[in-house]
């Protein structure tokens, strides 16, 4: 009679189970089903796709391989550009699928580069967390087997997924955090840690940051508060202003105010903020932040200003987030002197940077999962309900900031 263990080895040899853990026991094991329910986007003829789709489940094909049971995958606004395609081409776009959880959109050439060919299929979810069930033949792989993990692969909002070791956005989640605190420990946390790493290197001693009563805007208040970096927050509603000072923010200006402006200047003033994230990209706030810069500078530096050309220190915005549709506006009192308004992507900073920085990041954010960098979930949504009503789910994710939505693609934890 072959042994547990011997039984075991061999279903693991053969790829035809999944570990189920409870407590690091093994409680039973069951067979990886041949496909699974996955979102995707498909170019079919001139048309782009959205829906679920029943497509083969992920397997091992390198020793460093590792496939995952996903459990819980959040909606970042980095994701809008692929759920439902409705925040880049338009509600005007959507035309009724065929099936209850299908839309179908006109097939932008944008996008012709990543579906070459009728038929293409791509994934959609840029992370997630869940366990791993099938994994490569490699030593360390095989030790992840039932351990709970975290990847950022584009591809979590499926019932399965696929990374490897080699894959710079993975991390075993500690012990005590569940999937659903574990799932969100990339995209924010990274971002957070990006922001201020830059302000550091580019010389900038205090930052401004936009759409702050978001998940991520809370999440730097905490961590510039933990560092000692003033912070001013920007946010539209007064609602906001009470989150933000509930947590410690000092300086919160509300730009729905008419005296927006003037304390907008009044607390770049007192941090001597020069540097800026923005998660709007449109608009007039850009311009708004660099003229109180420029005014700020002039003020506290008058002998370290150009008559004709501006402040001699630098003044930066980034851009990394578009919520605000409208064209950006800047007007000639901005001036020509020393300042830039930029692009700014999160893995192109770790890309930048380098494996050291990004590998201490992701063990920082890791580590304050349940702390700085804890996440507040509100709906649970199925990954049909991902895929049906797409202008109603998106109108609501581009105004809710309390809560993030999170996609249960196994169904409730």
């Amino acid at each position: 009679i072959n042994s547990p263990v011997a039984i075991l080895a061999q279903a693991l040899a053969q790829g035809e189970f999944v570990l189920r853990s409870r407590e690091g026991h093994i409680v039973e094991m069951t067979d990886i089903p041949a496909t699974m329910k996955a979102v995707v986007n498909k170019r079919q003829g001139d048309k782009l796709v959205y829906g679920v789709a029943e497509i083969p489940t992920p397997t091992v094909s390198d020793e460093k391989d590792l496939v995952i049971k996903v459990e819980a995958a959040p909606i970042n606004p980095s994701d809008l550009g692929s759920v439902g395609m409705l925040a880049r081409f338009g509600a005007d776009s959507i035309a009724a699928g065929e099936a209850a959880s299908t839309v179908t959109v006109p097939f932008p050439q944008a996008l012709a580069g990543m579906f070459k060919a009728d038929g293409d299929t791509k994934p959609v979810g840029n992370e997630g967390a869940g366990v791993v069930v099938a994994a490569g033949s490699a030593p360390e792989a095989q030790a992840l087997l039932g351990k709970r993990v975290a990847v950022a692969v584009g591809s979590s909002y499926a019932q399965y997924t696929k990374t490897s070791l080699n894959n710079p956005m993975f991390a075993v989640l500690p012990d005590d955090v569940s999937a659903l605190e574990g799932a969100s420990v990339f995209v924010n946390p990274l971002t957070v840690l990006g922001f201020i790493h830059t302000t550091k290197q580019e010389g900038h001693k205090a930052i401004v940051h936009t759409a702050a009563a978001s998940q991520l805007g809370r999440m730097l208040v905490k961590q510039c508060k933990e560092e000692g970096i003033p912070l001013v927050n920007i946010v539209r509603k007064e609602e906001g202003v009470e989150v933000l000072k509930a947590i410690g923010a000092e300086f919160v200006v509300n730009s729905s105010l008419p005296s927006f402006k003037e304390d907008l200047l009044a607390a770049v003033k007192a941090t001597g903020a020069t540097i800026a994230f923005d998660a709007t990209g449109g608009g007039t706030l850009a311009m708004d932040i660099l003229t109180a810069f420029d005014t700020s500078l002039r003020q506290l530096y008058p002998d370290q200003v150009h008559p004709a050309y501006g402040p001699a220190m630098v003044r930066t915005v980034y851009k990394y987030g578009g919520l605000d549709k409208r064209n950006s506006e800047f007007l000639p009192s901005v001036g020509v002197g020393n300042w830039s308004w930029a692009g700014w992507l999160m893995p192109f900073h770790f890309a930048k940077y380098g494996e050291e920085h990004r590998a201490a990041s992701i063990k920082q954010a890791a580590a304050g999962l349940k702390t700085i960098f804890s996440t507040s979930f509100g709906t649970n949504l199925s990954l049909e309900d991902l895929a049906k009503s797409p202008e109603e789910y998106l109108a609501t994710l581009q105004s809710q900031t309390d809560k993030k939505f999170v996609v249960l693609p196994n169904g409730p934890m």
